[in-house]
């Protein structure tokens, strides 16, 4: 599916929602400024697209819930900004940064995850949804290209995101990665692809709750599962706050929650066998040049607990947006 025909299959779901859901009556501008795109919620700073030459690949940073409380962690720009112990200080992992999309095994010995290579980034463009109507529709629509560049810098991937932002703090990702003229194989690994850090106080090792929707509790109980979401909450800066990460269910098989009491936490198609010890066969991906791979992910940043914040409910119209 081409970027433009996303964005208005997307904007056709949006417009079927409006029809039978209530929306947000806040306000969501985004705003490009250099090589970021800021997005602000009744004139609160909500979130930055960060797409940068210089930088090792496009991530969201900060994410703020309401309060401007920030959920993701101070910025690590590089191994020489680690801190210490990554257990005791949750500044190890230079490599997470705010929310982002990449994965270590592609091919033979291509590493995005840990910025072995680089994705860099080709364009954004950004779209305000309005049907010009008494009643619009609110939120922002942002197309992104990114290349995935092989040991010679050449493109591997070619990675078309459509980021649908809603002014309830739900970030829609309708991913497609494309093979451009060699074959590529997103192999068995645990370490991808739709990744957020939460902030050092949210994390389970500092008293944050892991939940998911078949009700596991937990890094030990939902780490590898599939589940329609996780639920990550717990308190910053004196408030209870948290982060769902969602999983669409006409995505090609259920993908796994890489999600830890340190603080990372994504959602990964790729790692059938790493993810469940050797129960499950190992199941990598393979495209031919110009075939593609779509999958569709959410993340939903809310205040109090999963209950007071009604993960379930908001995942049920993450679904429903088309």
């Amino acid at each position: 599916m081409k970027l433009s025909e996303t964005f208005h299959a997307v904007l056709a779901g949006l417009l079927i929602l409006t029809a039978t859901t209530a929306v947000s009556a806040a306000e969501l501008k985004a705003e490009k400024k250099g090589e970021k795109v800021v997005f602000s919620i009744d004139g609160e700073h909500f979130t930055t697209f960060n797409y940068a030459d210089s930088q090792a690949k496009p991530y969201f940073h900060p994410i703020y819930a309401p309060g401007k409380t920030l959920v993701v962690r101070e910025q690590v720009f590089n191994k020489d900004g680690e801190q210490g112990n990554d257990a005791k200080t949750g500044m190890g992992h230079f490599h997470h940064k705010g929310l982002w999309i990449a994965i270590d095994t592609v091919n033979e010995g291509l590493n995005y995850w840990h910025e072995g290579n680089r994705i860099e980034n080709v364009s954004v463009e950004l779209q305000k949804i309005d049907p010009n109507s008494s009643k619009p529709v609110h939120g922002s629509v942002l197309e992104v290209v990114n290349h995935w560049l092989d040991a010679d810098q050449k493109p591997l991937i070619e990675e078309k995101t459509v980021y649908t932002i809603t002014p309830d703090r739900l970030i829609i990702c309708d991913l497609t990665l494309s093979a451009v003229d060699k074959p590529v194989t997103f192999g068995d690994t645990k370490e991808g692809l739709f990744a957020i850090r939460v902030a050092h106080s949210l994390r389970g090792l500092s008293g944050g709750q892991i939940v998911n929707a078949d009700g596991a509790e937990g890094e030990k109980e939902a780490w590898g599962k599939t589940s329609p979401w996780v639920d990550y909450y717990g308190e910053v800066d004196g408030k209870t706050v948290g982060v769902s990460l969602f999983d669409d269910p006409k995505n090609f098989r259920p993908s796994r929650y890489h999600v830890r009491a340190y603080g990372l936490f994504a959602i990964n198609p790729f790692g059938e066998s790493k993810y469940t010890g050797g129960k499950s066969e190992a199941s990598p991906v393979t495209l031919k040049p110009g075939d593609s791979l779509n999958l569709r992910y959410g993340l939903y940043v809310h205040e109090g607990d999963t209950k007071k914040a009604d993960v379930a409910e908001t995942y049920k119209k993450f679904v429903n947006i088309r």
